[in-house]
Parts: structure tokens; C-alpha cells; sequence
């Protein structure tokens, strides 16, 4: 089905200047203080995988030793200095280096997936604000015509009443509906500069120009089985394979290490490092060392198994997570199928009140209704277009409620 767009008068024109639904989620996603936060733990992660790689390549080390002594045992000469360069590299530690790769990759990929999420939750919160600040407006405009409507009745009551047509009873009863309309648009009022501050806090920066309004598209279709593509589902995934990876990083602890190195030394009898008697001019060592412990107090046992426990804690949390988001999904859908029955119901019911409306003003003007059948009317009108706004923005609050249980872009 086409676009549906809904013009009962009622829809704000769109301002040439004025900011829109996606400029908005563009402006949040810039300034939001807590995205730039997920963002750094993100980074910091990256770093966390680049530094897992350093156990794949060779140390190099450089030492340099002068001793001055006072008294000098067999042996010891009285000044000796030494300089020591040493490359070494492990050549196997029981696969931890892998393991602890694998577990970092884990760990930068689920960041990436809970950065996203993050920014979709934002995303929903501005939509919320927009849509609330929309809907507050309409309020405000509603309530500025009832008004408008009081207003004009109560003229015309008070002709009437100048010629003797009604009583003072009614023409007090048109002012008290009048006053109580006037109360009701200053509280519309000021609960749409509260929508707005709310909508502006989300943005982090101050709205000068207007907002747009929405449209609504019935074209628009959601797959439950898109639920698998939520980022935290994914995200909680990878966290424990991390854990599981960990274990078998800290089995490694059951293996020997082996380590080899290259050294060349030279000594002195100075504080430089040259020409010291007996000794040769420089020194080349190669080593080859291997270690391996054999009992630790059981502390490589118990390591395993804990990290074995948080792999299967957050697998527990993915399932719940599973059937919280189904349950998200369920609702939002039946949300969305009732605010369509209640924008085609409310439609009809402002198109209805506002033809009873001018059929109850005829009759008024003509004598033949009272000013109480007027009232009845101009409340039915308003709660017409309050309930017709509702419904309407509603509809795009399932839809975007939806669009986050499915992390749907569009």
C-alpha cells in the first residue's frame, strides 16, 4: 500500500528550515556523552587485541652494570662494568599466546556489537522524544482551538443573552467552559516546552527551527526472525567464547615453555665496558631454556574451571536475553496492530465530530439546540483530535519500538 498521509487540516506544514526525524538521530548520535563513552571502551579494547599480539614477537633487551666497591673479596677487582644486549623469543607456552588472540578478538568484536546496540538505543530514545514532542504540539494546537471555539461561543451567547434569548445561567456556564479551556491550554503549553527541553537534552544542542512532522507508511513489514541479528544477542555470544578461550589459555599451564635467546656481552674495568683482563673483548651466549612446573597449589585447575563457570554464566544471560527480546517483540507488534485499528476508529471519529459540531452550531444559532449541546460538541471535537494524534503518532512509536527489537535500520 502507498504512503498514507492524513490532512484533516490538522498536519503542520513542513518548514523550509526545519530539522527532521533522521537530523535529529544524526545530531544525538554526535554529541551523546554515553555513546562517546562506549566509544572509548571500543578503542580500548582494540588496544587490548593489538597488545594480545606482542607474545608472538621476540623481546629485545639491553642491560648495563657498574660496580664501585670499597673492599674487594677473591675474586672482585675494585671497578667492573658489563653491557649486556639480549633478543629472545618464546617458541611454545602450551598455546596460551593463541588462546589469549583468540579470547581479545572475542572481546574487540563483542564491544563493536555492544557499541551498536547502544547507538540503537539512543536512536529509539530520540524517536520517542521527537515523536512525544510532536504529539505535545498537536496537543497544544488542540487545546488552542477548543479555545478559539469557547471563545466564539461565548460571544455569541452573550448577544443572545443582551437579547433576552437565554439565560444568565448558560452564558456563566459557556465562560466556566471557557476558563477550564484556557487552564488546559497553558498546561499544553507547558508540557510541550517540557517535551521539548527532553527532545534537546537527548540531542545535546538546542532546537532553532521547528520539526518536521511524520508520515506514515503502511508498506512497512517486520520478521520475527530478524531477532537474531540483534547486536547484544551476538554480542553476549563472543563474551563467553572469550571466557571459554581463556580456559584453554590457562591449560596451558599443564605444558612446559620453551624460550630461547641470543646475548652478546662485553665487560670492563672502567665505567665503559671495554678491555677488562682475562676476559675476551665481547661474549656471545645462545640459550635455550626450557620450564615446566609441575604442581602450582591446584591454582591452573581452579582457573580453568572459573572461567568455564562465566563462559556458561553468559551463555544463561544469552537465553534470558533471547526471551526478553521475543517478549519485546510480541509486545511491540501487538502495539502496533492496535494503534492501526485506533488511527482508522479515530479518524472516523474526528471526521464525525467535527460534521456533529457544525450541525450542533446551526442548530444553536437557530434556536433549536442549547448552548450545553454546544459544549458537548466542542469536547467531543477535542477529544476527536487529541485521540486522532494519539493514534497517529503511536503508530510510529510501535514502529520504531519495533524497528529496535529487530535492529532495523528503516
Amino acid at each position: 500500500m502507498k504512503t498514507k498521509i492524513i490532512s484533516l487540516s490538522l498536519i503542520t506544514c513542513v518548514n523550509l528550515f526545519a530539522i527532521d526525524i533522521n537530523q535529529a538521530i544524526d545530531t544525538a548520535i554526535e554529541n551523546n556523552y554515553s555513546l562517546k563513552q562506549q566509544q572509548y571502551i571500543l578503542d580500548e579494547s582494540g588496544l587490548n587485541l593489538d597488545s594480545s599480539y606482542s607474545g608472538y614477537k621476540p623481546k629485545l633487551d639491553l642491560n648495563y652494570t657498574f660496580n664501585n666497591r670499597n673492599k674487594l673479596v677473591s675474586g672482585q677487582i675494585k671497578k667492573d662494568s658489563s653491557v649486556t644486549a639480549t633478543i629472545s623469543y618464546n617458541l611454545f607456552n602450551g598455546f596460551m599466546d593463541k588462546y589469549n588472540i583468540d579470547a581479545k578478538e572475542n572481546l574487540f568484536a563483542s564491544s563493536k556489537l555492544t557499541y551498536e546496540a547502544s547507538k540503537q538505543d539512543l536512536i529509539l530514545e530520540v524517536k520517542s522524544k521527537y515523536i512525544n514532542y510532536l504529539l505535545s504540539q498537536k496537543t497544544t494546537q488542540t487545546a488552542n482551538e477548543a479555545v478559539k471555539l469557547y471563545e466564539k461561543q461565548y460571544n455569541d451567547s452573550s448577544n443572545f443573552f443582551d437579547q433576552g434569548l437565554i439565560a444568565k445561567n448558560e452564558l456563566l456556564e459557556v465562560e466556566v467552559q471557557m476558563l477550564q479551556a484556557t487552564q488546559n491550554l497553558q498546561n499544553a503549553k507547558a508540557d510541550e516546552k517540557i517535551s521539548k527541553y527532553e527532545l534537546e537534552n537527548k540531542l545535546g544542542s538546542k532546537i532553532l527551527d521547528e520539526v518536521e512532522s511524520i508520515e506514515l507508511d503502511e508498506s512497512i513489514s517486520f520478521e520475527k526472525s530478524n531477532i537474531e541479528n540483534r547486536s547484544e544477542l551476538k554480542a553476549l555470544e563472543l563474551v563467553s567464547n572469550s571466557y571459554t578461550n581463556i580456559a584453554k589459555a590457562n591449560q596451558s599451564g599443564y605444558m612446559p615453555s620453551v624460550d630461547a635467546s641470543f646475548s652478546v656481552n662485553k665487560y670492563g674495568e672502567s665505567v665503559s665496558p671495554t678491555n677488562r683482563t682475562d676476559y675476551p673483548s665481547s661474549q656471545n651466549v645462545g640459550t635455550i631454556e626450557l620450564n615446566w612446573n609441575l604442581y602450582n597449589g591446584n591454582s591452573d585447575n581452579t582457573a580453568v574451571m572459573i572461567n568455564r563457570k562465566k563462559a556458561k554464566q553468559y551463555k544463561m544471560q544469552l537465553e534470558d536475553l533471547k526471551q526478553e527480546i521475543n517478549l519485546q517483540y510480541q509486545n511491540a507488534n501487538e502495539q502496533l496492530e492496535v494503534s492501526k485499528l485506533n488511527l482508522k476508529t479515530a479518524t472516523k471519529a474526528l471526521e464525525t465530530s467535527k460534521l456533529n459540531y457544525e450541525i450542533v452550531l446551526d442548530k444553536v444559532q437557530e434556536g433549536l439546540s442549547s448552548n450545553k449541546d454546544l459544549i458537548d460538541a466542542n469536547y467531543l471535537l477535542t477529544q476527536s483530535k487529541q485521540n486522532y494524534f494519539s493514534a497517529y503518532y503511536n503508530r510510529y512509536l510501535a514502529i520504531a519500538t519495533l524497528q529496535r527489537v529487530l535492529e532495523k535500520s528503516n
